[in-house]
C-alpha cells in the first residue's frame, strides 16, 4: 500500500482516538460567559439517546417522591403560617421565580388564590412596567405605551435589573419592525444571459420611531380568581432618576396627581396609595427622562402575597445581574418569608449527559439570594417531565432525570428546600399522560402546561408547603 496513503491515515485515526478518549475527561468550565460542558462522543456517535444515558443514581433520585427531609427547610415558614392560622396580623410574602413555565401568573395565581383564601389579602403583588404575555395574564389587566426600553436578564445589556429581572426606562421612541422587499437584480450566468426573474427575499429591520408622547403604564381591577378587583395600597420602585423628574398618576380616569421622583442611585420607593381603593390606575413618565423604573406592587398591610416574577427563556443562573445593594434593598421593603426558585428547562438538552455546569451555576445564584435575605427558606422546584419523539412515541427526554438530580444536590449543598416536580406528576413519560388527558392538562409541544395543567400543579405545590410533614411535627 501507498505510504503517502498509509502515513496520513494513520495520523487521523490517531487523533480521532485521542478526542474520543480525552474529550470526556475534559473539566467543566463556567466563567459566566460561556461555560463549556463535559462531552461523551462515543455516546453520542453511538446514538445513545435514550434514558440508558442517564445514570442509575440520577434516575433513582429523579423517580423518588418528595421526601420530608428534603421539605424541612421550609420549617420557618411554617411556623408564620402557624401564627397567622392563630389569628397573628401581617404580611406574609412569596417570590416565586420561574421561566416561561409560569409566565401569565400560571401556578403562582393559583397558589395565591388558594393561599389568599385560606389567610387573607388582596393584590397581585409585584408587576412589572411591560410584559410579553399582558394580554394573556387574567390576574391583572396591563397595558402600556411602546416607548419603553426593557432591559432583562435576557437582554445583553449590562445594566443592573430590579428584582423582577427587569429595568424599565422611558425613552423618546419607540422600536418598530418591518418588511423590506429589496428590489429583484438583474444577474448573469455563466453564459453571459442576462436573469431578471429572481425574487429578491423580504428583510425584517426594526428601526427607531418617534414617539411623540409620554411613557406611560396602565393597571386595573379584575374579578378574576387569584386578582383582585381594586387597587389600596400601590408602591412604585424606582432608582436614578434625573433632576426634576416628575410623573403623573391618574387614578380611574379622573382624580390626577404629579409626584416629584428623588434622584439617587439607590432604590426609591413612592407611596401611590389612594385615598380609597380604584379600580384602575395609571402612570404617565417624561419620554425624556431615563429613569430606572422597577415595577409597582398592588398588595394591602395583611394577608399573604405571591409575587410572579417570570422570564421567559431564562436558565435561573446569573442572579448577580441584581446587584447585591439593590437586592438587599428591595429584601428591606418587601420582606419576603419564602423564596422560589422553578428552573431547569431551559437548559433541557436531550443529549447533554452532565449538568454539573448548571450546578454550579444555580449554586451561585441561590448563595446571592441567600446573602440579601438571610434566613429565608429557599425552594427549588425540579425541573417536570419534558417529553421528545421516540420511534416509540413520546418519551422523557433522557436528560431530565440527571437535571432533576443536578437540581436535588443545589437544594442539598445551598440548604435549601427541595420540591420534585417531576416524580409527583408521574415520574417517567407522565408528560405524554398529561398532554392526552381529557381535558389536557399540557400542550402538544410536550413541555407546557395548560392553564388547567398550571392550575393543578399550584394545587400540589400548595400541599408541600403549606403541610407540614407529620414527621417533623415536635
Amino acid at each position: 500500500m501507498d505510504k503517502q496513503f498509509v502515513r496520513p491515515l494513520l495520523i487521523l485515526l490517531l487523533a480521532v482516538l485521542i478526542i474520543l478518549v480525552v474529550f470526556p475527561f475534559i473539566p467543566e468550565w463556567d466563567n459566566d460567559i460561556f461555560p463549556i460542558k463535559r462531552m461523551n462522543l462515543i455516546a453520542q456517535l453511538l446514538g445513545r439517546d435514550s434514558l440508558a444515558v442517564a445514570d442509575s443514581v440520577a434516575l433513582e433520585v429523579a423517580q423518588q417522591r418528595t421526601t420530608a427531609k428534603e421539605l424541612e427547610p421550609l420549617e420557618s415558614f411554617w411556623a408564620k403560617l402557624g401564627e397567622h392560622k392563630k389569628g397573628k396580623r401581617g404580611q406574609l410574602r412569596i417570590a416565586y421565580f420561574g421561566d416561561s413555565i409560569i409566565e401569565g401568573d400560571l401556578v403562582s395565581g393559583t397558589l395565591r388564590k388558594e393561599l389568599q383564601a385560606l389567610y387573607g389579602g388582596q393584590g397581585v403583588g409585584l408587576v412589572g412596567i411591560t410584559s410579553i404575555v399582558n394580554r394573556f395574564r387574567k390576574t391583572i389587566v396591563h397595558s402600556f405605551s411602546p416607548n419603553w426600553q426593557s432591559n432583562s436578564f435576557m437582554t445583553k445589556s449590562s445594566g443592573p435589573l430590579g428584582i423582577l429581572g427587569h429595568t424599565y426606562i422611558p425613552q423618546s421612541f419607540q422600536v418598530q419592525e418591518r418588511t423590506i422587499i429589496p428590489e429583484a437584480e438583474a444577474t448573469e450566468d455563466s453564459l453571459g444571459n442576462v436573469d431578471t426573474t429572481a425574487v429578491a427575499e423580504p428583510q425584517k429591520v426594526k428601526e427607531r420611531v418617534p414617539y411623540g408622547g409620554p411613557a406611560w403604564v396602565e393597571y386595573a381591577g379584575t374579578s378574576f380568581a387569584g386578582g383582585a378587583r381594586t387597587f389600596s395600597q400601590i408602591r412604585l420602585f424606582y432608582s436614578k432618576a434625573p433632576e426634576e423628574t416628575q410623573i403623573t398618576v391618574i387614578y380611574d380616569g379622573e382624580t390626577r396627581a404629579q409626584h416629584t421622583l428623588i434622584p439617587s442611585d439607590e432604590l426609591q420607593v413612592l407611596n401611590l396609595s389612594p385615598a380609597r381603593p380604584v379600580r384602575k390606575i395609571r402612570l404617565e413618565f417624561p419620554s425624556h427622562k431615563p429613569v430606572h423604573v422597577y415595577g409597582l406592587s398592588f398588595d394591602q398591610p395583611t394577608g399573604i402575597y405571591v409575587d410572579n416574577i417570570s422570564i421567559r427563556g431564562f436558565s435561573g443562573m446569573y442572579f448577580n445581574r441584581i446587584p447585591s445593594n439593590l437586592l438587599d434593598a428591595f429584601a428591606r421593603h418587601l420582606k419576603y418569608d419564602l423564596v422560589i426558585l422553578q428552573y431547569g428547562e431551559n437548559v433541557s438538552n436531550p443529549k447533554t449527559t452532565n449538568y454539573d455546569f448548571y450546578r454550579k451555576g444555580m449554586i451561585k445564584s441561590v448563595e446571592h439570594i441567600k446573602a440579601s435575605m438571610p434566613g429565608v427558606p429557599i425552594l427549588i422546584i425540579s425541573a417536570h417531565d419534558r417529553s421528545v419523539k421516540t420511534a416509540s412515541g413520546y418519551q422523557t427526554s433522557p436528560d431530565i432525570p440527571i437535571l432533576v438530580h443536578a437540581q436535588s444536590r443545589v437544594a442539598e449543598e445551598t440548604g435549601s428546600a427541595f420540591w420534585n416536580l417531576f416524580s409527583e406528576m408521574g415520574g417517567l413519560n407522565s408528560m405524554a399522560d398529561w398532554v392526552n388527558a381529557s381535558p389536557a392538562l399540557a400542550s402538544k409541544d410536550y413541555t407546557h402546561f395548560t392553564i388547567r395543567g398550571a392550575a393543578k400543579v399550584g394545587e400540589m405545590l400548595l400541599k408541600a408547603i403549606s403541610n407540614q410533614p407529620e414527621e417533623l411535627r415536635r
